[in-house]
C-alpha cells in the first residue's frame, strides 16, 4: 500500500496520514499499489482529483469514466476542510465537498454510532445515517442521490417497526425483572460505604488495539501482584510530594514482573519501559468501582442496550415520518405507538435512576440520557424525575437513619433501655470465658456505631441535594418533608435517651438545612429532656461525672439555653459536689469538673459550695485546703477567707518540705518561691515557715554577712550586681588603685594590651559587686579543703606565710593591708589567712566582665601557652592587669578584685619557668595536691611583677567589678 487512499472497485483502501501531502506524478512508482487502467498502466491518482499538469505527457493512465474528476472529489472528507483550516486547498487528495461549509461535521459517519452505540445520540455533531456495523464489508461507493439513495418507510413497516420493538424490549425487560427487583433489595441492604466506596485500585498498560489506520490504545490491566508492586511505589511517590525532578529517586518504581519481566515505571510521565529497551507504553490508576457499582453494571449495561435498540427504531421512524405519505390519523397512530414503547421503559428506568443514585454512578446517568436523547429524556421525567426521585430517596434514607435502634426494636412507653438487658446480668451465662452482658455491650457499641453511620451518610445526601437544586418549589417541599422526619426523629430520640452525640448530630444538621424556626420548633424539647435527664442524675446514685457530661452537653447545645436550665438545679447540683468532694471521688486533679459549674453559674456557685464547705473546714483542714486551692487556682476566683489561698498553700507546702529535707538547693527554690507570693507576710503561720527557712539557708550558704539574701532570692539563679555606694568603701578601692600602681612595661602590654604607654594614674568611677550564690558556695567549699590542707594536725602549718619568707619572695603582697579594709568596709567575709587569701587584680574586656561575674571563670578557657601553663593569672598591681583592659564606649576600663586562696604556694623565679620546671610540670605540682598555686616572681627575674597563678578556678571568687579611666 503506498502512502495515499485510492478507490478499488467502489472500495475505500485506507493507508498513511490523513492529510499527508500530495506527491507529484512523477515521484511515484508504478508499483506504488494504485490500480491499472484499461490499458494496463497504473492510474494516475492526480488525473482522478483533477490536477494532473503533465495530461498527455503522463506515464499513468488517465482512464476514468471518459473524463478526469473535479478537485477535492475524493471519498474521504479532510478533517483539516471541515476545521476550516486545511492548507492543500485542491491539492488535497481528500474531500472538500461535504455539502456543508467549512466546520460543518453533521455529514462526517460517527464512528462510536458505527460501533453500535454512541452516547450523544441526536446531539451528536456528526451524522448517524448511512453507516455500515463495524465489521461488515463497505458497500460500493454510490453514484446516486442521498435521496434516491434512501429508502422512504411505508406507513405500515412503520407500524411493524414499533410494535417490533415494543415487544422486543418487553420481552427483553421481563427477563430483566427478577434482576431489578434483587438489585434493589440488595443495593438497599448495603452499608453506605459499600454503596460508593471503591474496591481499591488497579494498574493497567497501553496495548496496540488494531492494525492501520486509526488503531488505537487498548488498555491491559496488571497481575494483582505486580499492581500492587506499582502502587506501592506510587504511594512512595505520593508521600515524598510528587517530586517531578529526573534525579529524584521516588519518581520511578523498579518492578520484577511475574512473568520475569523487569520494568521501570515513571510516576511523573505516566509511562513504563522494560528494562534495557527504550520504548515506552503508557499506563494509568484506575479506581475500581464500588460493591455496588460492580454489583449494578451488568443491569445497566442490559437496559441501556435496550433503550438504545428503542430509540434507534423511534428516531428511525421519526426521521421518515415527514417524507410518509400518510394522514394525520396515521401520524397520530405511530406517535402513540411511539410513546408505548417509551412507556413501556418507564419501570426499568425508574430502577435505574434508582440505583444510580445509590451507588453514585453519575455517569450511568449521563449515559442514559445520552441515549435516551432530550425529548425522550424529558417524557420520562429522567431529569425532573431523577431529582424527585433522589429526594424521595434521600428521604427514605432520613427515615430509616431515624427509625434503627442500637437497641434493636423501639422501646415502649414507660420502659427504659436497662430493662431490655438487665436479666442478662445474674445469669451468668458464659460464652468462650465472656459474661454475656459483655457480649450484649459489644453488640450494642456496634449496632450504634453502624446506626451512626447511617445516619451521617442521610444527613450529607440532604444536604447535597439541598445545595445542588437552587429550584425554590423543589427547596420547599423538601425541607418541608425533611422538617417532619426531623421532628419525629428527634422527638424519638429524646424519648428513649439517646447519646448526646446523636442528638447534637440531628440538631446541627436541621439547623445547617434552615429546617424550620430554630427556637420554636426544636429547642424547646431539647431543653425539657435536658433538665429532666440532670435532675434524674442529681438525686439518683449516678456519680457527679454523669453530672458533669450532661451540663457540658447542655451548654454545647445549638440555641439551647443550658445556663437557664442548669441554674434550676443549682442546689442539688452543689449538693451533689459537696458529697463527691467529702468523699473525696473528686480530687484536686479532677476539679474541673466542678469547675465546669463556676464558669455556666458564675459567683452564686462558688459562694453556695464555699458555704456548704465551710463547717468541714476545720476537721478536714487538709483536705479541704488542698481541695479550695486547687479549684481557685483553675477558676482564677479568690479562696473563701477561712482558707489560705492558692499561691500561700503551694508557698506553705514547698517550704515545709524544704525545711525537713535540710538540702540547700531545695530551700533555695521553696523561699524565692514564698517570696513571690504577694500576700506572704498576710497568714502568720506561712510567715513564720519562711523565716525558719532564711536561717537554715543563710547558715548552710555561708553567705557573706552583707548579703541581703531576701533581694538575692528575688533571682532565678540567686545572683545579683548590688552597686556600691558607701564613700568609705569607694575611698578604699581608689587607695587600692593608686597604691599598687607601679610604671614598668612589660611586654604583654604591647602583644596582648593596646601598646599604649603606662597612665600616670587611675581614677576609679564606679564599683559593683557580684553576688553569686552558686559560685560562692563552690568557692567556700574549695576554701575550707585548703584550711585543712594548710593545716595538717601533724605539722607545722603552711599559712600563714611569715614575714621572712615574703621578704624572700620579694615582699609581702601589695593589696593584703587594703584587702582586710575593703572587706571590712563592705561587710564580707574576713580574708582568711588560714589559706593565705588576698585579693588581686584581673583585667578583662567589657563584655567578658559580666560573663564571669556571672558564669565565674572557666579553666577550660585557660591558654595552655601562658608562661606558667594553662591556669588563672591575677596581679597585685593595678598598672600589670591594666595592660590587657580595654575601654567600653564611655571610655571606661574595667577591672575584677578577685578573692583569691594561695594555699601553700610554689615560688618560682626560674628566669625561664616555661622550660625550666616546665608549664606542665607546674600546673602538675598543683593538680597532685602538692601545692594549690605558683608565685611566678618575674621581679627578681626582669624587675616586672609578681604574677599569682591558681589552676583551679573554684580558688578565685570575683567579687567586684572595677571601672576606672585613665589619666
Amino acid at each position: 500500500m503506498g502512502a495515499g487512499g485510492s478507490v478499488v472497485e467502489g472500495q475505500l483502501v485506507e493507508s498513511g496520514d490523513e492529510n499527508d501531502t500530495v506527491e507529484l506524478c512523477q515521484d511515484r512508482d508504478p508499483g506504488d499499489g494504485a490500480p491499472p487502467g484499461s490499458n494496463g498502466r497504473t492510474l494516475c491518482r492526480d488525473f482522478a482529483k483533477g490536477n494532473c499538469k503533465y495530461g498527455d505527457r503522463c506515464r499513468y493512465s488517465h482512464e476514468n469514466g471518459g473524463s478526469p474528476a473535479s478537485p477535492s472529489e475524493g471519498t474521504r472528507p479532510c478533517r483539516q476542510f471541515l476545521k476550516g483550516e486545511c492548507k492543500y486547498g485542491e491539492r488535497c487528495r481528500y474531500s472538500h465537498d461535504p455539502g456543508g461549509a467549512p466546520g460543518d461535521r453533521s455529514h462526517v459517519p460517527c464512528r462510536q454510532f458505527a460501533k453500535g452505540f454512541c452516547a450523544y445520540g441526536d446531539r451528536c455533531r456528526y451524522g448517524h445515517d448511512g453507516q455500515t456495523p463495524r465489521g461488515a464489508v463497505p458497500p460500493p461507493m454510490p453514484s446516486v442521490t442521498e435521496e434516491e439513495k434512501r429508502e422512504v418507510l411505508s406507513f405500515e413497516d412503520a407500524v411493524a417497526m414499533l410494535d417490533l420493538a415494543y415487544e422486543d424490549s418487553t420481552q427483553r425487560l421481563s427477563a430483566l425483572e427478577g434482576t431489578r427487583v434483587g438489585l434493589t433489595n440488595e443495593v438497599q441492604a448495603m452499608e453506605p460505604e459499600e454503596r460508593t466506596k471503591s474496591l481499591g485500585t488497579i494498574w493497567q498498560y497501553a496495548g496496540r488495539g488494531g492494525k492501520g489506520r486509526g488503531r488505537t490504545d487498548r488498555w491491559h490491566e496488571f497481575s494483582a501482584n505486580d499492581s500492587a508492586q506499582v502502587e506501592e511505589g506510587y504511594q512512595r511517590w505520593v508521600a515524598a510530594g510528587q517530586p517531578k525532578g529526573k534525579d529524584a529517586p521516588e519518581r520511578r518504581a523498579e518492578v520484577h514482573l511475574e512473568g520475569g519481566m523487569d520494568i521501570s515505571v515513571d510516576f511523573h510521565l505516566g509511562t513504563q519501559m522494560t528494562v534495557g529497551k527504550h520504548a515506552l507504553r503508557r499506563v494509568q490508576r484506575k479506581e475500581l468501582p464500588s460493591k455496588a457499582q460492580q454489583s449494578c453494571l451488568p443491569f445497566f449495561e442490559n437496559v441501556l442496550s435496550i433503550v438504545g435498540d428503542v430509540c434507534g427504531k423511534l428516531e428511525e421512524v421519526s426521521g421518515q415520518m415527514h417524507a410518509m405519505d400518510i394522514e394525520e390519523s396515521q401520524v397520530q397512530q405511530l406517535q402513540s405507538r411511539s410513546k408505548n414503547c417509551i412507556e413501556a421503559l418507564r419501570v426499568s428506568i425508574t430502577s435505574f435512576v434508582e440505583l444510580s443514585l445509590f451507588c453514585g454512578a453519575n455517569e450511568q446517568m449521563e449515559k442514559l440520557e445520552a441515549v435516551l436523547g432530550e425529548k425522550n429524556a424529558a417524557s420520562l421525567g429522567v431529569s425532573a424525575g431523577g431529582r424527585d426521585m433522589r429526594m424521595q430517596t434521600v428521604l427514605k434514607a432520613v427515615k430509616e437513619a431515624f427509625q434503627i435502634r442500637a437497641y434493636g426494636k423501639a422501646l415502649t412507653d414507660g420502659q427504659s433501655p436497662w430493662s431490655h438487658i438487665r436479666l442478662l446480668v445474674p445469669s451468668g451465662k458464659r460464652f468462650y470465658e465472656k459474661i454475656m452482658i459483655q457480649l450484649r455491650l459489644t453488640m450494642v457499641k456496634y449496632r450504634s456505631e453502624s446506626l451512626e453511620i447511617k445516619r451521617r451518610h442521610a444527613f450529607m445526601l440532604a444536604g447535597t441535594l439541598l445545595n445542588e437544586y437552587s429550584d425554590e418549589d423543589f427547596q420547599r417541599r423538601f425541607r418541608g418533608e425533611l422538617k417532619k422526619l426531623f421532628q419525629e426523629g428527634l422527638s424519638e430520640a429524646l424519648r428513649n435517651n439517646m447519646s448526646f452525640g446523636t442528638i447534637k448530630a440531628i440538631l446541627f444538621a436541621a439547623r445547617a438545612m434552615q429546617l424550620g424556626e430554630w427556637k420554636k420548633d426544636f429547642a424547646p424539647k431539647v431543653s425539657q429532656w435536658l433538665k429532666q435527664r440532670l435532675n434524674s442524675a442529681l438525686h439518683s446514685q449516678q456519680p457527679l461525672q454523669t453530672s458533669v457530661e450532661l451540663v457540658q452537653s447542655a451548654k454545647d447545645f445549638p440555641d439551647v439555653d443550658g445556663t437557664a436550665v442548669v441554674k434550676s438545679l443549682q442546689g442539688p447540683l452543689v449538693k451533689k459536689c459537696h458529697t463527691a468532694i467529702m468523699s473525696k471521688s473528686i480530687t484536686p486533679e479532677r476539679v474541673n469538673q466542678v469547675g465546669l459549674f463556676q464558669k455556666i453559674l458564675g459567683p452564686s456557685f462558688d459562694e453556695d459550695l464555699f458555704g456548704a464547705l465551710k463547717p468541714n473546714y476545720e476537721e478536714h483542714r487538709a483536705m479541704i485546703t488542698e481541695w479550695l486551692v486547687a479549684y481557685c487556682e483553675h477558676t482564677g476566683v479568690d479562696l473563701p477567707p477561712y482558707c489560705m489561698n492558692a499561691n500561700q498553700k503551694e508557698a506553705f507546702d514547698q517550704l515545709r518540705q524544704a525545711i525537713e529535707a535540710a538540702d540547700i538547693e531545695e530551700l533555695k527554690k521553696a523561699v524565692i518561691s514564698a517570696k513571690t507570693v504577694p500576700d506572704l507576710k498576710s497568714h502568720e503561720e506561712l510567715s513564720e515557715e519562711f523565716r525558719k527557712a532564711l536561717d537554715i539557708l543563710k547558715e548552710k550558704a555561708h553567705l557573706p554577712p552583707g548579703w541581703n539574701l531576701e533581694d538575692l532570692l528575688g533571682t532565678e539563679k540567686m545572683f545579683r550586681k548590688a552597686p556600691v555606694n558607701s564613700d568609705r568603701a569607694l575611698q578604699l578601692f581608689q587607695a587600692l588603685m593608686t597604691s599598687t600602681h607601679q610604671k614598668r612595661w612589660t611586654r604583654d602590654r604591647k602583644t596582648r594590651g593596646d601598646g599604649e604607654k603606662i597612665a600616670d594614674s587611675f581614677e576609679v568611677t564606679r564599683v559593683t559587686e557580684v553576688q553569686n550564690q552558686a559560685s560562692w558556695e563552690n568557692y567556700h567549699r574549695r576554701r575550707e579543703e585548703i584550711v585543712k590542707d594548710c593545716n595538717p594536725p601533724d605539722r607545722d602549718p603552711y599559712a600563714p606565710l611569715s614575714q621572712e619568707q615574703w621578704q624572700e619572695w620579694s615582699g609581702r603582697v601589695m593589696t593584703e593591708a587594703l584587702g582586710h579594709e575593703i572587706a571590712n568596709a563592705c561587710r564580707l567575709s574576713p580574708l582568711d589567712s588560714r589559706c593565705n587569701e588576698f585579693l588581686f587584680f584581673h583585667g578583662v574586656k567589657p563584655q567578658v566582665a559580666d560573663l564571669i561575674a556571672e558564669n565565674h571563670s572557666d579553666i577550660s578557657f585557660a591558654s595552655k601557652d601562658g608562661m606558667f601553663g594553662a591556669g588563672l593569672y591575677f596581679a597585685e598591681a593595678s598598672s600589670k592587669s591594666d595592660e590587657y583592659c580595654q575601654p567600653n564606649e564611655h571610655d571606661e576600663y574595667p577591672i575584677i578584685i578577685v578573692r583569691v586562696i594561695l594555699g601553700r604556694p610554689n615560688y618560682i623565679d626560674a628566669p625561664k619557668p616555661f622550660d625550666d620546671p616546665g608549664r606542665r610540670a607546674l600546673e602538675h605540682s598543683c593538680m597532685s595536691g602538692s601545692y594549690h598555686s605558683v608565685i611566678g616572681d618575674r621581679i627578681k627575674v626582669s624587675n616586672t611583677y609578681r604574677e599569682m597563678v591558681v589552676y583551679d578556678h573554684f580558688q578565685a571568687y570575683p567579687h567586684f567589678i572595677l571601672w576606672y579611666q585613665r589619666k
